[in-house]
């Protein structure tokens, strides 16, 4: 008979797997951009072509880990300093009992988490072709845009 209760559990978690739902998360992200249409002074210079640069991720679990969502095995449960947000494992009057590891929320969370770092990296990137591309703006130019200025 233990046989058959090992069956059941069996079939029952199977039956559980395949009712719930996969899990996943796309993200896209539409980063505005222009391009130069004229030449190297901004005399010179046509009006600025605007374009998007769009680009997608998908995360789920076969390259996103679950987040731990408590501390770490090998880290105490300290009070943290007031304003501290975070996840301490430690309330104003005594430890905490551990959160739940594992399952959806866990996931979804690992998926946040990793979009997060990604768009991050990505957006830094951006930033710093922006900065390769912007024309360095000098102090004699300045004082040319200045003259100009002035004369109108």
């Amino acid at each position: 008979m233990s046989t058959s209760n090992h069956d059941d559990t069996t079939a029952a978690a199977a039956a559980a797997a395949k009712s719930t739902p996969r899990l996943f998360m796309h993200v896209q992200y539409k980063v505005p951009g222009f391009t130069d249409d004229g030449g190297s002074s901004a005399e010179e210079q046509t009006p600025k072509q605007a374009i998007v640069t769009t680009t997608k991720q998908s995360f789920d679990a076969s390259n996103c880990p679950a987040a731990i969502v408590g501390l770490h095995p090998s880290v105490e449960p300290v009070k943290p300093d007031p304003g501290d947000y975070t996840y301490s494992g430690m309330h104003d009057h005594g430890p905490l009992p551990p959160p739940k590891e594992g399952g959806q929320f866990a996931q979804i969370i690992g998926f946040v988490n990793a979009a997060k770092n990604v768009s991050d990296a990505y957006l830094s990137d951006v930033i710093e072709k922006e900065k390769a591309h912007a024309p360095l703006v000098t102090s004699d130019s300045m004082k040319q845009h200045n003259k100009r200025k002035k004369i109108q």
